[in-house]
C-alpha cells in the first residue's frame, strides 16, 4: 500500500588472471658433457608442458637437470591456467671438449757416433704451434722432422707445444 522499493546489487566478473611464468637455466654455456639445472616458476598456472630439449608434463615450479648433453639445446615450456597460457623457452651452448695437446718426440737413431748426425721426428694434436729448446731452438710446426747435425756431444732436445686445452 505504501508503493514499491527497489536494490540493486551488482556483481562484477573479473576474468581469470593470465599465468606468468619464469624459466632459467644455469650455467648457458657449458662443455660437451655437461649438464644444467632448469629452474621454473608459473603463477596462476594449474599445469605444465615441457617441449624441445625435454618432454612431458612438469609441476608448475620446480627445477631438473638437463642430464649430459653433447650438442646445443632449447628447453621449451608451456604453462596454462583459467586465464590462458604462458610459455618460455631457454638455450644452453654446447663448447665442443677441448683437448690437452699432447707431443711425441723421439731421436732416430738415439745412439750415434762422434760426428754423426741423428733425425728428430715429432708429432702433435690439440696443438695450434710448437717451440724448441735445448739442442735446438725457435717455432716448429705441430709435426715434421728435422737432421741434429753433426753432434761432438749428448744433447737433450725439447720441445713444448700450445693449445686452447694448455701446453
Amino acid at each position: 500500500t505504501g508503493g514499491t522499493t527497489a536494490e540493486t546489487a551488482t556483481v562484477t566478473v573479473s576474468a581469470p588472471p593470465p599465468p606468468t611464468l619464469t624459466l632459467s637455466v644455469a650455467p648457458t654455456t657449458i662443455t660437451a658433457g655437461g649438464s644444467a639445472t632448469l629452474t621454473w616458476d608459473g603463477t596462476n598456472a594449474t599445469a605444465c608442458t615441457a617441449s624441445g630439449g625435454w618432454s612431458g608434463s612438469k609441476s608448475v615450479s620446480g627445477t631438473q637437470s638437463t642430464g649430459a648433453l653433447a650438442g646445443n639445446a632449447s628447453y621449451t615450456l608451456t604453462c596454462t591456467g583459467a586465464g590462458g597460457s604462458a610459455n618460455e623457452t631457454v638455450s644452453v651452448t654446447v663448447n665442443p671438449v677441448v683437448g690437452v695437446p699432447a707431443v711425441n718426440l723421439s731421436a732416430s737413431p738415439s745412439n750415434v757416433v762422434t760426428g754423426a748426425a741423428s733425425t728428430l721426428n715429432w708429432r702433435s694434436s690439440n696443438a695450434t704451434g710448437c717451440t724448441a729448446s735445448g739442442g735446438w731452438t725457435g717455432a716448429k710446426s705441430t709435426s715434421g722432422t728435422q737432421s741434429t747435425g753433426n753432434l761432438t756431444a749428448t744433447t737433450t732436445y725439447t720441445l713444448t707445444c700450445n693449445g686452447a686445452g694448455g701446453s
